[in-house]
């Protein structure tokens, strides 16, 4: 019976070539990767000149799409961040029944395909809710209010992980002395746990804020693309594309990933991860 070679014992001409390997494989996806995201927004640049960018931006459609855009887009983080943090506090301190089945939940619309959840939206409210909701005045599908539910929908449950994510890094024994000291449950958590997980709540709420500017299936299908008035800036991509103004489209894009670029750096700033989920 033989007895297999200590590591130390491994030619190191074979442990090197091995190691090249790796290394090579490891770095050359890394490159791909790069490359074609560097490929891709080295193509918006270049499609455009600056003169045509800023005609395209300061454009009176654009410019309503982007107040738009940034209107129901703050709404809707703020609404979601709000509801996320009483919603996080509870799956991490109490025992919620049925767990696995709420985690999947809480999960589904973070998969679900964009368009399919604008679709469900639609039926929701406006074939079952749509009657009973406008004789009180209020009706969702095809208005500007309707897009922040979109918006919410897509967007809720990710903001109730990335608040759990920013819990989670306290450690609940701090809470817990400041109990013992006599503070109740709600100023152990206002004195103690969200300062402390302050920046990454912040972080987690920057990403969420983003994740809502980049929505389009849920918004187009729930209330359309209407210029001037349900138009945000990804619906106006697709009726610029669609109408064959392709540098309208590529500049409007361009502001994306301006806003995207932003958000990521404040993102880092406030202490965020290398992963955004």
């Amino acid at each position: 019976m033989s007895i297999p070679a200590p590591e130390s014992q491994v030619p190191p001409l074979e442990q090197t070539a091995g190691q090249r390997a790796v290394r090579g494989c490891a770095m050359g996806a890394l490159a791909f990767e790069v490359f074609l995201v560097a490929a891709v927004i080295g193509a918006l640049v270049l499609y455009v000149d600056l003169g045509s960018f800023a005609r395209a931006l300061t454009s009176a459609e654009t410019l309503a799409a982007l107040r738009l855009t940034i209107a129901t887009v703050s709404v809707t983080a703020l609404l979601s961040n709000m509801l996320a943090v009483p919603a996080a506090y509870a799956l991490r301190n109490y025992r919620v029944p049925f767990a696995s089945a709420i985690d999947v939940m809480l999960d589904l619309p973070i998969v679900f395909p964009p368009v399919a959840a604008g679709l469900a939206l639609l039926v929701l409210f406006g074939y079952y809710l749509g009657d009973a909701m406008e004789r009180f005045g209020l009706y969702l599908p095809h208005t500007p209010t309707g897009i922040v539910v979109a918006q919410f929908f897509g967007t809720m449950t990710f903001a109730v992980r990335s608040v759990k994510a920013a819990l989670d890094s306290v450690s609940p024994r701090l809470p817990a002395v400041a109990r013992t000291l006599g503070s109740s449950e709600f100023r152990a958590f206002r004195r103690v746990t969200l300062p402390l997980a302050r920046n990454g709540l912040l972080a987690g709420a920057v990403m969420t804020w983003a994740r809502c500017i980049g929505l389009f299936g849920p918004v187009v299908m729930f209330c359309g693309a209407t210029r001037f008035r349900t138009e945000i800036l990804p619906t106006g991509i697709y009726l610029d594309v669609s109408t064959g103004r392709l540098e309208e489209a590529v500049a409007a894009t361009l502001l994306l990933l301006i806003l995207a670029v932003v958000t990521l750096l404040l993102f880092k700033r406030l202490g965020g991860h290398g992963y955004l989920w």
